[in-house]
């Protein structure tokens, strides 16, 4: 069992690097798939929660095949999908009008400002929140969301930082990224939102097995 469990650890990093980028290739697959399905507009936003769901389910070592668990998440968190697309496309349209547009007066420069980076940051800690926090209503989960990403301002840092130079690396070499392109930045939110949150929640394997011997 020792000399198991020493054999793990010495190629866990190996080992987790490869079964994580294969498991965010199907993850990104499904998500295209299942956006489709919400005709793309409806789809994307609910198949982003569904991923956060199932990411989850991994860390937690509960997860369940692929497809059949992110199909079943995309039923679930639908709504809250959607209401996450109502927030956020509008907010990203009426920024680009307001640049590329015409003039608009201060305030609703202003107004229209907080409002997409209130869009960005719900993007970002949303999807985890709804997970992570099940028992909560959804109006509580969009405040928890907001008051976190300003309380973990220096991991709102980092998300911001990161999705920078995510659609830098997309632009450079696009044919590669495409097979990770949603699934990816899904991934790192999730794992650092539990981290800062519920780091004991985490599926530990080797902690298991010394348990059960």
């Amino acid at each position: 069992m020792e000399q198991n469990a020493f054999e793990r650890l010495q190629n866990a990093r190996f080992y987790r690097f490869f079964e994580s980028l294969y498991r965010m290739v199907l993850v990104n697959l499904c998500m295209l798939l299942l956006s489709l399905c919400g005709l793309v507009v409806f789809g994307l936003f609910p198949a982003i929660f569904a991923a956060a769901a199932y990411f989850n389910d991994v860390f937690e070592g509960k997860e369940g095949k692929v497809l059949k668990s992110m199909f079943g998440y995309f039923k679930q968190y639908f709504w809250n999908g959607n209401l996450m697309m109502l927030i956020y496309v509008p907010a990203v349209a009426l920024g680009l009008y307001a640049v590329y547009g015409r003039e608009l007066n201060t305030a609703v420069y202003l107004v229209l400002f907080f409002w997409l980076i209130a869009a960005i940051v719900l993007l970002w800690y949303f999807p985890a929140v709804n997970v992570l926090y099940p028992e909560f209503g959804l109006k509580k989960k969009i405040l928890f969301s907001l008051v976190m990403s300003c309380g973990k301002w220096v991991m709102t840092l980092v998300f911001l930082a990161v999705n920078i130079a995510w659609i830098y690396i997309v632009l450079l070499i696009p044919q590669l990224m495409m097979f990770i392109l949603f699934s990816a930045p899904v991934w790192f939110c999730v794992l650092r939102i539990k981290k800062a949150m519920k780091p004991d929640s985490f599926y530990d394997p080797l902690k298991e097995q010394e348990e059960s011997g």
